[in-house]
């Protein structure tokens, strides 16, 4: 079966990405035997670039479209595509992209990777936080004084759009024979929507995002220490340093023989506790080791899609604690509604082999390629 699966992102070659989302499911669709490629713009779009990426990697199964290539139904047709997956956030502006790949194969699915607060419909208070801290981190480099009521504006104006949004939602979901969304709550959320918009909430499923099964994997032969650790881009609003810091200082003082790793960019020069400790990013192996000493994996994010490092996390073996919105598959956050309650409990647990296993299994490459491949099979397409 030929595949392809594009996205919206403009790339360098040689920073063309096969670690994580449709890079990875690129290669697991090829490992699988599938002639899958994935669709990208080059950073340049001048026609030598496009023809010429100059690729460090011989290769790499990737097809350089330029913007109008994607909008074009011909371009779609002439590649022959049994199977299209869209990385387009079920956003209406590409509307156009999924008229021309519809036209080339009525086999075209959408990944939302979306945490299900699509619209205010789907909860007015929340879905507000959600558009402010969208646009706090938009915001991220302006003076704090002009950051704040921007962003509040933000959520304000998207509020009231709700309506125009909604409509153009409606329009988009009745294009798209099947989307995915990451998580179970975030599932029941857009089958919510979906219905409310007069679509077919049978036409969305739950399908995780994939993460390197080969390197986040259980290691015997490592000793789990008391210790939490924390990934993340700090520097983002969306991330909640604040929160991480305020959280682990109180708990560390409660339970002297912890520690804490933060792992990430966007960190101070000095860490609040002298049992926090600070790292820049790691390349996957070396974070995977981490994450295998680790009991407890804690994330303080405003809100997830999906929790990407949580799953790594999770399938290293570490407990997880974080937001109630932060649902991963195999893993039940019902502890404490407090942060801090959560940590508290789990300090006390121990990861079973079987929720292990039940998570690696949901989030394995090919795994989730083949969730894909049922998703045709249950639409008979």
């Amino acid at each position: 079966m030929k595949i392809l699966l594009y996205t919206d992102f403009r790339l360098h070659a040689a920073r063309l990405f096969w670690h994580r989302d449709l890079g990875l499911l690129t290669k697991a669709f090829r490992d699988l035997s599938h002639d899958a490629w994935l669709v990208v713009h080059p950073a340049s779009e001048s026609a030598s670039e496009i023809k010429n990426p100059k690729s460090k990697i011989s290769n790499d199964p990737v097809i350089w479209a330029s913007t109008s290539d994607v909008r074009n139904p011909l371009w779609w047709q002439s590649h022959k595509p049994d199977l299209v997956i869209l990385g387009l956030w079920t956003r209406p502006k590409y509307d156009s992209v999924r008229r021309a790949a519809l036209s080339a194969t009525p086999r075209v699915i959408e990944r939302a990777d979306s945490d299900g607060m699509r619209t205010a419909s789907c909860g007015l208070r929340t879905y507000a936080r959600r558009r402010y801290d969208y646009f706090r981190d938009l915001a991220v480099r302006w003076p704090i004084l002009i950051a704040i009521p921007a962003s509040l504006g933000y959520a304000l104006a998207s509020v009231f759009a709700t309506p125009w949004m909604e409509a153009r939602l409606a329009q988009t979901l009745k294009l798209l024979p099947a989307v995915t969304v990451e998580t179970p709550l975030a599932t029941g959320l857009w089958k919510k929507l979906a219905k409310r918009l007069g679509g077919d909430s049978g036409r969305i499923h739950c399908v995780p995002h994939p993460i390197q099964t080969d390197i986040f994997r259980p290691n015997p032969s490592v000793v789990k220490r008391d210790q939490i650790i924390s990934v993340g881009r700090w520097e983002s609003y969306q991330k909640n340093l604040p929160l991480l810091l305020k959280t682990l200082h109180a708990f560390l003082d409660q339970h002297r023989t912890w520690s804490s790793l933060v792992i990430g960019s966007g960190l101070p020069r000095a860490s609040p506790h002298p049992r926090i400790a600070y790292s820049a990013p790691l390349a996957a192996a070396q974070l995977a080791c981490r994450m295998q000493e680790s009991k407890i994996f804690l994330s303080t994010s405003r809100y997830e899609s999906f929790g990407l490092a949580a799953a790594e996390a999770a399938s290293c073996g570490c407990l997880v604690a974080g937001p109630p919105g932060l649902s991963l598959p195999g893993v039940e956050n019902s502890f404490s509604s407090s942060l801090l309650g959560r940590l508290d409990a789990l300090a006390k647990a121990s990861a079973g082999a079987s929720v292990v296993a039940s998570v690696r299994h949901s989030v394995e490459p090919q795994q989730v390629a083949t969730k894909f491949l049922g998703i045709l099979e249950s639409l008979g397409l």
